[in-house]
């Protein structure tokens, strides 16, 4: 189960899904208010919304027990799910995550919230304007290209425009120290060796609170390290869950 970060969707696991599709079923799914998932109305954005929505594709789709990837967003509702649901998760990797969530993060926030949705006459159009925030990064144009032309939904108008729902960035504050103790399957924590977001102290501070918890640095890497490095994320995490989890894939 593939978890994005907040404002992406599903199509960020372009360049790692295949990869772990060989042999396995993969679910990569649009956050609710995220690619092609409804937009929540009243907005309904709180984390234990999401991981309630985990569990609900989880239930229809008859897997009992998955091995869960997130990053950022996915790694703070899948290390939740894990938690809370521990019957769900085999496995669990927490890819650079947010652990706290200061006055000028809420701020900024609030911020993109309030912005209007930009509109662009193509998929085309958005491709080309497409950029990351933070904005460190490896992948090539290409890449980003494809994740805006892969992130936008058509207008009455004919145009189309970001299919994410601003409201999506007044999310409850950042707190995840309460339940990572909860989790019990193994877990990796991986962060981008150059990642603003998540460093390599915050890194071992996570796992050190997961009982079962391993940290690791994705050298040559951001933030956004599953664009940045994609076959490295998927030998890191294939390396260690064959030596942390006895059951085949």
């Amino acid at each position: 189960m593939l978890l994005h970060s907040l404002a992406a969707h599903r199509h960020w696991w372009d360049w790692t899904a295949p990869r772990w599709a060989v042999g396995r079923r993969v679910v990569a799914l649009d956050f609710r208010g995220h690619g092609a998932s409804a937009h929540a109305a009243p907005p309904a954005y709180t984390f234990d919304d999401y991981a309630g929505d985990v569990v609900g594709v989880l239930d229809a789709l008859g897997i009992e027990r998955a091995r869960v990837i997130g990053h950022s967003l996915g790694g703070f509702v899948g290390a939740l799910v894990a938690a809370r649901a521990p019957a769900r998760a085999e496995a669990l990797v927490v890819a650079d995550m947010l652990t706290s969530w200061t006055a000028d993060q809420a701020a900024a926030a609030a911020r993109q919230a309030s912005r209007p949705s930009s509109e662009f006459a193509s998929p085309a159009e958005a491709g080309a304007r497409f950029r990351l925030k933070p904005p460190d990064t490896r992948a090539s144009s290409e890449v980003l290209r494809h994740l805006g032309e892969s992130g936008v939904r058509a207008t009455a108008s004919g145009a189309c425009r970001l299919a994410f729902d601003r409201a999506v960035f007044l999310h409850p504050p950042v707190d995840p120290w309460p339940f990572l103790p909860k989790i019990a399957c193994p877990a990796l924590v991986i962060h981008g060796e150059g990642s603003a977001l998540m460093d390599r102290a915050a890194a071992e501070r996570v796992a050190a609170a997961i009982p079962r918890g391993t940290a690791v640095t994705l050298p040559q890497s951001f933030h956004h390290l599953v664009l940045d490095a994609p076959e490295a994320f998927v030998a890191a995490v294939d390396g260690w869950m064959a030596r942390a989890v006895s059951a085949p894939g």
